[in-house]
């Protein structure tokens, strides 16, 4: 089974335990308030690589690669502001609970994964046709080979985390602040002077880039503690009067005006030192209120599902 792990994440640990720097403090503190094993830890790492921004064939999503209906029954909520499923916390907790009700329900952790990857019902099926217990050993569990290896390669992982092979690095340090909406989260992170993305990728919920239609009124962010005064001065000394719209490819003057329902005049005088001819990815203020009557930005970091990176599927049914 290390072996196995081993071919299949230890030989390319450095990108996962990268991305696990930005998330695994808010994963670890639920799994240790509530009492789950932090073995458990390893679980996200065959589910997306430690990518909260996967989303699979079959549309699960998150670290944990949660499904809309089973993220909906485990009171993971979803809107147009957040997507519970990468809130680290509430999917953490609802991913664990479940995991524990199949481990109470079939009496041990194999086989609970099993229920994760496969379906509980599907594996009680099998169980029923074929009996087993751990004591019979791993490959003659009466399940799909891909559901096998899914097990055999958790397991895999924690023994090579165990044995000093594989180890997580420490996670970035952070503190939650509320910040009041309207808010252009781009915006803050340039005047802030953050690394491209930091806040999206310490925030995976995130649906928006700006929140201005004032609901919600204020947002939880994870601040990383280097650059939390930072934050602060710029959030002290920003207008939330005006937003950045993002130029696409071909635009012009007349395009944003017509895009915002404004005037050429009003864009320019929004923007007085504006160059042009525009360039693709160059950013314009506008008035919140205009914004408010179209559609806000969305989180950079989410791609259309066609161009989404996919998880490898390895994956049976997903819950």
């Amino acid at each position: 089974m290390k072996n196995e792990a081993w071919q299949a994440y230890g030989r390319h640990w450095k990108p996962v335990a990268s991305r696990s720097q930005y998330v695994r403090q808010p994963l670890i503190e639920t799994l240790d308030h509530f009492g789950y094993p932090r073995e458990l830890q390893m679980v996200p790492v065959v589910e997306s690589s430690y990518d909260p921004y996967v989303i699979s064939s079959v549309g699960a999503t998150g670290l944990w690669q949660l499904m809309p209906e089973t993220a909906s029954d485990l009171d993971v909520n979803q809107n147009k502001y957040f997507d519970g499923r990468r809130d680290i916390r509430a999917s953490t907790r609802a991913a664990a609970k479940y995991l524990t009700r199949q481990y109470r329900r079939f009496g041990n952790w194999e086989m609970a994964l099993a229920a994760y990857h496969l379906g509980p019902t599907a594996v009680q099926r099998r169980l029923d046709r074929h009996p087993w217990k751990p004591a019979d050993g791993l490959r003659t569990m009466p399940l799909p080979p891909i559901t096998k290896t899914y097990i055999r390669q958790i397991i895999g992982l924690i023994a090579l985390q165990k044995d000093g092979l594989i180890s997580f690095p420490k996670p970035f340090a952070t503190e939650t602040i509320k910040v009041q909406t309207p808010i252009d989260i781009n915006a803050l992170q340039e005047k802030a002077e953050l690394p491209e993305h930091q806040i999206f990728r310490l925030n995976p919920k995130l649906r928006l880039n700006q929140y201005v239609d004032g609901k919600p009124e204020t947002l939880s962010l994870r601040i990383s503690k280097s650059r939390l005064q930072k934050v602060k001065q710029s959030l002290a000394s920003t207008s939330n009067n005006h937003m950045q719209v993002t130029v696409a490819s071909g635009e012009n003057l007349d395009d944003i005006s017509k895009r915002y329902n404004t005037s050429i005049q009003q864009v320019r005088a929004s923007n007085p030192d504006i160059e042009v001819p525009l360039k693709a990815g160059q950013k314009l203020r506008l008035p919140v209120k205009l914004i408010k009557r179209f559609e806000a930005e969305g989180n950079p970091m989410l791609k259309p599902v066609s161009r989404q990176k996919l998880v490898a599927d390895n994956s049976g049914p997903r819950i």
